[in-house]
C-alpha cells in the first residue's frame, strides 16, 4: 500500500512544480524596434529594467471557481513604476473552445489577465476575440512574488450560474512580463503550461507527508524485529551444545 502510494507520489509531482525560467534572459520585445535599452545587462549583451521572472506557477483554487498565479522574480518588485511605460505582467491564456488571435508579442491566446504597474493598479480581463474587458483586483506584490487571483467565470464558462467553470483544466497559459521595450517570456511566450488542482495540489502533498511518515514507522519496525531475531539467533546458538 505505501509503494503504491509513493509511487503515485512520483507520478504527480512533475505537475505540482512551478515552471521555471531562466535567469537573465531578458531580450528586446519580438517584432519591437528602437534604441538602446538601459538597466541591467541582459545574456545577450543588452540591457533592461524588466524585473527577470525566475518562476511560475498556476493553479484551480477554492472548489474550482478561482484561478491563481505565483509569480518569482530575481529581485523583489518596485512598484509602482513611474519611469516612462510602466511595467507590465500579462498572463496569456488560451481557452481550447475560442478562436486564437495573433497580434504582436501574443501568439495562439484568447485571454489576458493584465496588470500594469501604476498608482492604481487593476488586474484586467480582457476576450480577445469577443473585444470583451472587465477589471478585478489587482495582484499581491510581496518583495520578488506576484500572486494574481480571479473569479474562474471570467475567463472560461460559467456552469448553470454556479460560480464553477469546468473548463478551467483545458486552459493552457504563460506569461509574458514587459517594461518598455525589455521582455521576459515565460519559455517562448506561449500559452503551453498546465494549471494544476490546487485541492489536489495540497492532497498529494498530504499523502507524501502521510507515505513517509507510515514508511519510516514500518521501517523502524522492521529494524527492530531484525535486531530481535538476530538476537534470539545468537542465544540459541549460544545455547546449542558443540
Amino acid at each position: 500500500m505505501i509503494a503504491a502510494r509513493v509511487a503515485i507520489v512520483v507520478f504527480l509531482a512533475p505537475w505540482l512544480v512551478a515552471a521555471t525560467d531562466r535567469t537573465g534572459d531578458i531580450e528586446r520585445c519580438p517584432g519591437v524596434a528602437g534604441g538602446a535599452i538601459i538597466g541591467t545587462a541582459t545574456a545577450d549583451g543588452m540591457a533592461a529594467e524588466t524585473p527577470d521572472l525566475v518562476s511560475a506557477f498556476g493553479e484551480i483554487v477554492e472548489l474550482g471557481t478561482s484561478v491563481r498565479f505565483t509569480l518569482r522574480f530575481a529581485e523583489p518588485l518596485v512598484v509602482p513604476d513611474d519611469e516612462g511605460r510602466p511595467l507590465r505582467v500579462d498572463i496569456v491564456l488560451r481557452d481550447p473552445d475560442v478562436p486564437v488571435v495573433d497580434a504582436g508579442l501574443y501568439r495562439g491566446v484568447n485571454r489576458l489577465l493584465r496588470y500594469d504597474a501604476v498608482a492604481d493598479p487593476v488586474t484586467t480581463i480582457l476576450l480577445l476575440p469577443e473585444a470583451g474587458q472587465s477589471r478585478f483586483l489587482p495582484p499581491a506584490i510581496d518583495g520578488d512574488t506576484l500572486t494574481l487571483q480571479v473569479p474562474g467565470r471570467t475567463v472560461s464558462a460559467d456552469e448553470d450560474e454556479t460560480g464553477t467553470s469546468p473548463g478551467l483544466g483545458r486552459l493552457r497559459w504563460g506569461v509574458i512580463v514587459r517594461d518598455e521595450r525589455a521582455c521576459d517570456l515565460l519559455g517562448n511566450g506561449r500559452a503551453t503550461e498546465r494549471l494544476v488542482e490546487g485541492e489536489t495540489a495540497a492532497a498529494s502533498l498530504g499523502d507524501v507527508h502521510g507515505a513517509q511518515t507510515e514508511g519510516r514507522v514500518l521501517m523502524t519496525g522492521i529494524a527492530i524485529c531484525g535486531v530481535l531475531i538476530a538476537y534470539l539467533l545468537v542465544r540459541r546458538r549460544a545455547r546449542s551444545p558443540r
